[in-house]
Parts: C-alpha cells; sequence; structure tokens
C-alpha cells in the first residue's frame, strides 16, 4: 500500500490500514481440479449426496452465517461481473460476507436434466463438481471488507437529533462516502478538503469517519484526505468497499441505489439452471427472498437435493443419481419421495415408489424394526459386519429371514446375502465373534421406571477406576460398624450411626452385584436392582435432600437431579468404606475426596476482607444465555458483586461458620482462588430458572460451547499472586465483558418488545432458523426503511467477541493444569420431566471414539459427529460435564469387560 506524503507540509497524519499484502489476487480463486482423474472420481472425493445447482445456492446461503444467523441474501457486485469463465463477487446485504465463484463448464454436455453437485463446504472455501459431466463451481468466502462494528458506530454518530439539526443523517453520510469512493477509482482523482462546510455537513471528521478512510487506504495530509494510488489492486480494493456501502444503503433508502441486482438470476444462469421447468402446483421460488430460503431449507426436497418447485421428473432423476451413489442411503430417501407423492398426490411419484419397494427398497421405520427384531442398536450404525453376523446369528430363526433380507439389502452386505440363501438349521448360533463385540463394549442398563438419570450416573461412575475397583473388591475396604471399639464416623457435619453405615453397606452390596454384571455379562444390557435404586433415592441424611414419597407402580421412582443423586451416592459410599489414615494419629481422610473435591478460597469483602476455605465437589453454573463453559468459569472466579440468585456450589466448609446466615446477608464476594485441583472436575449446568414475575420454573435452553480442554491456571491461588498485574488486567476485562452481555439483554428486550408492538423483525427473528413456523411477513427480502436496520446489539456482540479473544490470547501460556472432555450428560425435556442421555469418550479404543448410553441402549458416535456429543440434538441440552486432568488419564477405564 502507498501513503501520500508531501514535502512542504509540516504536519503528516497518515491514515494506515496495516495491511502487508494485497487486498486480492487472482491465487485466491481455488483451482480448477486437474483432468488426470475423471469426473465421478472427483465428485466421490467431495460428498456422496449430490445436489441440483438451486439446492447449491440454498446451501451456500446458509453458509457461514455467524453470531447472528440468517439466510445470505446475495447481491452481484455490478464491478466485477466477467464473461462466463471468469469469477463473479457476490455478498450478501445482511452480514456483508463476499464471496468469488468460479464456474467451469466440464467435459462437454451434460446428460441429467440438472447438474448434480457433490460438494464439500469448508469455513472458508466451497467446492462443488457435477457428477455428470465435471462442471465445477468454486466460491471463495472472504469477510466484509469494511467491518459491520465500524458501520454501526458511523450510523450512531449520525442519528438525527432534535436538539441537534447540524448533525448530519446517516443515509447521506452513506451517499458522500458512496461518491466520493467512485471518484477514487479513476485515475488522478484529486484530495478531498476534510475541513470543508461540505464534509462536515455530510460527514463530520470524528474517530468513526477517520477509521473509514483509514480502512480504505486514504492519507490524511494537512486537513486533506489523499486517495490510494491508482493501481489495480487499489481499484479492485475500492470498488469492494464501494459495493458493500450501497449494501448498507439498499437497507436505509433502497431507491437511491442503482445498478444492483440480486445475485441468484445470473448464478443460476451459469450453472445452466436458470430456465429449468417448474411445478404448476408448486408456489414459486425466489433465492433473494428470506422467506423462500427459509423455506427451502427446512423442506424435505432439500434432503433430495432439490428444490421445492421441481417437476416429478427432476425429482426422481435426482432420486436415482443420489441412490447410484449411496445405496445405504435408499431408506431416508424413499421416505423423502412418500411425503413428496402425500403431499402432490402424483401418480408418477407413486408410480417410482412402488417400482423401488418391488427391488427392495423399504422405509426407514421398515428398516429400523427388522433391526430392533434382532436387537440390534440404532440401525447397526458403527458395526462391523463381522459383529452385526454375530448378533444375527444369535436371534435367527425361521421367522427371521425377512428382516435380514431388509438389512441385507440395506447393508448391501455379501455375506449377509451369503447368511440368506443358506437353511436356517445349518446356521451355526455360537460365534466367537459376539464375545469379541461384547468385551469391546459396554452393556445397557435397563430402565426400571424413570431412572435414566441414574442409569447415566452410574455408567460414568463405572469408568472411574478407583471407584468401580473398590466396589468389586468391597470386602478389603467396607467399614465394620459392628467391631469393638468402632468409632463413629462424621461426613459433612454429620454424625452416623451404626445403622447409616449398614444401610450404605447393603448399597454398595447392590452396587457390587451391578458392576459384576456390568463386568462380565454376555448381553447387550443388564438391569439394576429395584432395592438399589431405593436405597439411593432415599437420602440417607444428605443436607438438602428429602425422602421420596411412596412409589405409583404406574411411575414408579420420581426423576431426580444428576447432580443431586451424585451427591448421595457419593455420601453413601463413604459411609460404607474405611476411611484413609495415612499415618499413626494423622486425621482419616474420605476415601474419594481426593478424586472429585476442589479445595479453594472464597474471599468475602465485608468491611474488610476475610478468607473462607472450602471445598467442593461439583462445580455449579447457572446457565441463562447462550455462552461458552469458559465465560461461566470466569463469571464464577470472579463473581465481582453477585446478584442476589448468583450461583452457590455444593459446599463441604472448612470453615464450619461460613454458612451462617448473617454471613449470608448483605456479602459481597470479590473472588474464589483454588488451592488444589483434583484429578477429575465435575461440572454441574444448571438450567432450572425461576420467573419471578409468573412464580414458576422454568428450563433454559440456552446453548453452552463446551470445548474439549480447558486449562485451569488463571484461577489458581498460586499463579495470581506470581502473576498479579497481569490477572487485575484480566479481571477488568472480565467485567467489562459482562457489562456488555447485560447491555445486550437489554438491547434483546427493547427489540423483542419492539417487535412485539410493531411488527417489526426483533433481534430473536432468528429464531426463524431453529425451526419456527413460515410466514414470517415481517422479514421480506426487499429491505426498507427502518425494518431493515443493522441488528441491534452489533457493537456489544462485536465487543463480546474481542474481549473473550483478548483473555484467551493472555492466557495463552497458562497452559499447565490442562484437563480433558471425559462424560457429557444430556437431558431432554422440562425443569420437572424428560430424559438422561450421557456421552463417555473412551480414550483407550485401538480409535478414540464416544460413546452414548441412553437406557439399555450403548452405541458408538464417530468423531465426525462430535457436535452431537456437544451440543445435544437441540443443541441445548448439556447439563452435567466430566473433564479429567490430561496429565492422570488412567484414572478412568471407560470399557472395561472380562468376558471368559
Amino acid at each position: 500500500m502507498t501513503t501520500q506524503t508531501t514535502t512542504t507540509a509540516p504536519t503528516v497524519e497518515v491514515l494506515s490500514s496495516g495491511a502487508s499484502t494485497p487486498f486480492y489476487s487472482t491465487s485466491d480463486i481455488p483451482e480448477t481440479p486437474s483432468d488426470d482423474v475423471g469426473p465421478l472420481a472427483r465428485a466421490l472425493s467431495l460428498s456422496p449426496k449430490g445436489v441440483t445447482p438451486q439446492r447449491w445456492f440454498v446451501d451456500l446461503a446458509f453458509h457461514e452465517i455467524g453470531l447472528s444467523p440468517h439466510p445470505h441474501i446475495f447481491y452481484l457486485n455490478p464491478n466485477e461481473i466477467g464473461d462466463d469463465h471468469e469469477s463473479v463477487n457476490i455478498a450478501c446485504s445482511i452480514c456483508f460476507k463476499q464471496y468469488n465463484i468460479v464456474i467451469t463448464t466440464g467435459h462437454g454436455y451434460c446428460p441429467g436434466q440438472a447438474h448434480h453437485f457433490h460438494s464439500r463446504f469448508d469455513s472458508d472455501t466451497t467446492v462443488a463438481e457435477c457428477c455428470h459431466c465435471g462442471a465445477s463451481v468454486n466460491a471463495f468466502l472472504e469477510q466484509s471488507t469494511l467491518p459491520q462494528s465500524l458501520i454501526y458506530r458511523i450510523r450512531t454518530n449520525r442519528r438525527p437529533k432534535v436538539n441537534d439539526s447540524n448533525l448530519p443523517h446517516f443515509h447521506d453520510t452513506l451517499g458522500v462516502l458512496i461518491r466520493i469512493l467512485e471518484t477514487a477509482t479513476k485515475p488522478d482523482s484529486g484530495s478531498i478538503n476534510a475541513d470543508s462546510n461540505m464534509f462536515r455537513v455530510k460527514i463530520g471528521l470524528d474517530d468513526s469517519s477517520k477509521e473509514f478512510f483509514q480502512r480504505t487506504r486514504f492519507s490524511l495530509v494537512d486537513g486533506r484526505l489523499h486517495p490510494p494510488e491508482y493501481t489495480p489492486d487499489n481499484v479492485r480494493f475500492l470498488y469492494r468497499c464501494l459495493f458493500q456501502l450501497q449494501l448498507v444503503l439498499l437497507h436505509e433508502k433502497p431507491a437511491e441505489v442503482n445498478g444492483l441486482i440480486p445475485a441468484h438470476t445470473l448464478m443460476l444462469d451459469r450453472l445452466g439452471a436458470a430456465k429449468y421447468v417448474s411445478e404448476k402446483s408448486e408456489k414459486p421460488i425466489n433465492l433473494s427472498e428470506k422467506a423462500s430460503l427459509l423455506e427451502e431449507r427446512d423442506s424435505s426436497h432439500g434432503k433430495l437435493g432439490c428444490v421445492s418447485n421441481m417437476t416429478d421428473d427432476l425429482i426422481i432423476e435426482a432420486f436415482h443419481t443420489q441412490l447410484s451413489h449411496d445405496v445405504s442411503a435408499s431408506h431416508p430417501l424413499v421416505d423423502v419421495l412418500s411425503e413428496i407423492q402425500k403431499k402432490r398426490k402424483s401418480e408418477r411419484l407413486e408410480i417410482e415408489i412402488i417400482c423401488q419397494r418391488s427391488e427392495g427398497i423399504v422405509t426407514t421405520a421398515e428398516l429400523r424394526n427388522a433391526y430392533r427384531y434382532f436387537e440390534i442398536p440404532d440401525n447397526g450404525e458403527g458395526i462391523s459386519s463381522d459383529v452385526l453376523l454375530g448378533l444375527i446369528r444369535g436371534s435367527l430363526k425361521s421367522g427371521s429371514m425377512e428382516n435380514l433380507k431388509i438389512i441385507a439389502k440395506a447393508r448391501n452386505d455379501p455375506e449377509l446375502n451369503q447368511l440368506l440363501e443358506q437353511p436356517v438349521d445349518d446356521i451355526q448360533l455360537d460365534d466367537p465373534t459376539l464375545d469379541i463385540y461384547y468385551a469391546l463394549n459396554p452393556v445397557g442398563l435397563s430402565n426400571i421406571g424413570n431412572t435414566c438419570y441414574l442409569n447415566s450416573l452410574l455408567q460414568y461412575m463405572y469408568t472411574v477406576n478407583e471407584i468401580r475397583e473398590t466396589v468389586l473388591n468391597m470386602e478389603a475396604y467396607i467399614e465394620n460398624e459392628q467391631e469393638e471399639g468402632w468409632k463413629e464416623k462424621v461426613i459433612d457435619g454429620r454424625t452416623l450411626t451404626k445403622k447409616d453405615v449398614a444401610e450404605a453397606k447393603e448399597i454398595v452390596g447392590e452396587l457390587n452385584k451391578l458392576f459384576n454384571l456390568m463386568q462380565t455379562a454376555k448381553s447387550r444390557s443388564v438391569t439394576p436392582s429395584n432395592r438399589l435404586v431405593e436405597l439411593l433415592l432415599s437420602t440417607g441424611g444428605v443436607d438438602g435432600a428429602t425422602d421420596n414419597s411412596p412409589k405409583r407402580a404406574d411411575r414408579f421412582f420420581e426423576q431426580q437431579d444428576v447432580s443431586e443423586t451424585m451427591a448421595i451416592l457419593m455420601y453413601r459410599l463413604s459411609a460404607a468404606f474405611q476411611p484413609i489414615v495415612s499415618e499413626q494419629g494423622a486425621k482419616p481422610i474420605d476415601r474419594f475426596s481426593k478424586l472429585f473435591y476442589v479445595k479453594a478460597n472464597k474471599k468475602i469483602e465485608e468491611g474488610e476482607r476475610r478468607l473462607i476455605q472450602e471445598d467442593f465437589s461439583t462445580l455449579l453454573l447457572n446457565v441463562k444465555d447462550d455462552t461458552s463453559l469458559e465465560e461461566l468459569m470466569d463469571d464464577y472466579f470472579d463473581a465481582g458483586d453477585p446478584e442476589p440468585t448468583s450461583p452457590t456450589v455444593t459446599t463441604t466448609e472448612a470453615s464450619a461458620g461460613s454458612k451462617d446466615e448473617k454471613d449470608t446477608k448483605a456479602v459481597q464476594m470479590s473472588d474464589i482462588t483454588v488451592a488444589e485441583l483434583p484429578p477429575v472436575l465435575q461440572i454441574h449446568l444448571i438450567r432450572t430458572q425461576f420467573d419471578k414475575s409468573d412464580k414458576t420454573s422454568y428450563k433454559s435452553n440456552a446453548t453452552v460451547a463446551l470445548p474439549k480442554r480447558i486449562y485451569l491456571d488463571q484461577y489458581l491461588e498460586s499463579n495470581q499472586e506470581e502473576h498479579e498485574t497481569r490477572f487485575k488486567r484480566m479481571k477488568l476485562w472480565k467485567r467489562e465483558r459482562r457489562v456488555c452481555r447485560k447491555m445486550l439483554d437489554v438491547v434483546k428486550s427493547q427489540a423483542a418488545s419492539e417487535a412485539l408492538f410493531q411488527g417489526s423483525p426483533s433481534l430473536d427473528d432468528n429464531a426463524r432458523l431453529n425451526g419456527s413456523p413460515p410466514g414470517d411477513t415481517a422479514a421480506q427480502p426487499t429491505p426498507s426503511g427502518d425494518s431493515a436496520k443493522v441488528d441491534p446489539g452489533l457493537e456489544e456482540i462485536t465487543r463480546i467477541s474481542e474481549l473473550t479473544k483478548t483473555l484467551r490470547n493472555e492466557a495463552s501460556d497458562l497452559n499447565t493444569a490442562e484437563y480433558t472432555i471425559h462424560a457429557v450428560f444430556h437431558h431432554e425435556g422440562g425443569a420437572n420431566f424428560g430424559h438422561y442421555w450421557v456421552y463417555i469418550y473412551d480414550d483407550k479404543a485401538e480409535t478414540p471414539r464416544w460413546l452414548k448410553y441412553s437406557d439399555d441402549t450403548v452405541s458408538e458416535v464417530g468423531l465426525a459427529q462430535e457436535n452431537e456429543v456437544f451440543n445435544g440434538y437441540q443443541g441445548s441440552t448439556a447439563c452435567f460435564c466430566v473433564y479429567v486432568r490430561t496429565s492422570e488419564p488412567d484414572i478412568v477405564h471407560t470399557v472395561h469387560r472380562m468376558i471368559s
């Protein structure tokens, strides 16, 4: 970049963007694949699922949609529309992200009615190729040339005010800036007097406008703005900035914008799909309308790679092409075909479905029932052919051949087909492959009446080596309360009687039976005893818990909270087993306390600062809004001035007086520092919230981003003393982030209220993207007036993102206290009902894997589907997570089986 200076000027202020490389070069465009392999091979190296050009455009509209989800409404950059084989530049009129699109025509005539693109969508590039003819379309993503936060600041400083009519209006400012950039794209363009009356009235030289000219490569020399040097790179860059300003003005005053046209028409034309025949019974679609894009994204036609107004012939062609690439997907494809046929009442589609069924292709429901017949979980996903054969042989009889035929057709497995040809009497039922399967996979736990929460907890506890081995070898460690001279035990401030210990020992006995079954059973699931559940659901004196009332036959057990049940179980185990005495005369230590307990110091300000030492086994974090685990932990350990509803932890206070009612009133918590960390860190994400207005509890559906690894160095007391200045700085940033979040809540609330009373789209219009019904008349594609302003809260969102990045960079070298994810519990349902399941990471497997435990079903979740583990099906169901210190991986063992 060139900056202009003058030898005669006494002062020079150079506005430099800091860019060290040109904004754009042809090297940014992905290369067209070479011809050394065929088009089909290249297509299959991408995604097996293919899509029509129209559907590809819909998918692109939802690519990298950012913090404020929305469909991209693409417009063409009028300055970069070249010939067919040149790149096209398009940009979203909402978030201003830009794509360079390159289309090649392939190897000649395409035999299909439409291209069938196989795609790969990465974070910054999309690649697609037609399996029929090799035509390709590549899209390279660039962020907006000018940050949205800058546009927001320019707008904020130029809002009309009643008391100051001299302030420039935002749309006037935009118009002048557009003309300035247009002039700067021409050779020999002159400088601009920033002190002129016109400049002051229409633009005004403040921090935001200075940043604008800095980013557009102007230089300020003695009150005059000089355009950047006239070079191809600079001209292209200015055109990109100009294009973005035109998109902003399109929202403010559409009538003042000329030459901008939606991108989908030209794009589809170059993809050979502009003049396809549409189905007359379906309503027309406009791929530059928000409502149409949302409907298409959620339509069943998309599963076939189509859009909703395509003809029956196009849909059938897409079905056959999909089927030719992925036979295993035949069942969901037939499901979609049936769904479209029912809606259209199409005879053509009905005939096609009949033909497919005559060839043995069945629906997903029929396939699921076939797998269930053989007690095979999750439609056999993640189960090898050898293991599957063993499972089927173990249940095969004369009436099961039809189910075997369905599975054999679905998997297209030659060994299963061979099994079909054998008489049932000749099939060997005892297969050693089955023993291998049992040895490598854990068993499920049957639900005996609202016990999914307990099953999930027991599966997790079984993976903790010390707990499992202590229970399995209970005789070596069990308490003997009948022994002469036995001394009463005190746990959490409560003195245990012999009766308490005897009841706890009974629980351990039942747990021992269950753990032995989980270790040796040659079955896919085992059943916990009713007695074990009854004993665990009685509190046994645990603080804050109450015994359950007698159970009804139709609802055997009341559903409990995982964290509460965990506290009861650990209390019972501590009561049943002998404590550890390290040396003569030393105070006995609970056998499992070092596994889970965090030793921390709470600094309290009440007139003067005082220190309270406490231990806790589970960190309780209150989840109200979408956030990350790191932010929740920052807010907990650096609490500042807590709100009355601020979450607390389940603690065993080292100071008996710390729970005085007097202490809990008018207390100002400064922060919490950690003195000692355990090998296993348990975190409860509290989703049950209380609505003060109607005095009811509800479940928060906020999404919490769970990292695979967390670092707790910044919370350690020793580090805070060593890096005092750094942590003070970080504390200020964390508090600023909290302030920004509160401001964002206010902005959201105001936007929602305005939308309610004015009918305009609010920040929560994004709910439409998460499954709200169609018919969003407020969110029409043509922006106009105040209804299409930049999202409220953008400045806060941007600042929160900046602060989070700054904090991560500041703590990047604090990585000694590293913890790795081990288990994630999920709960789906309301505050007082629903279903629990747990994912546990098996890092000892030959190929590390995630296992999903849902009552009697245990299934493998591939690493490619990790998003299911961290976000759940609804994106907001994680409620409890467990991290293990990375330096102590042997503290847990996920699959512990002993199969003879």
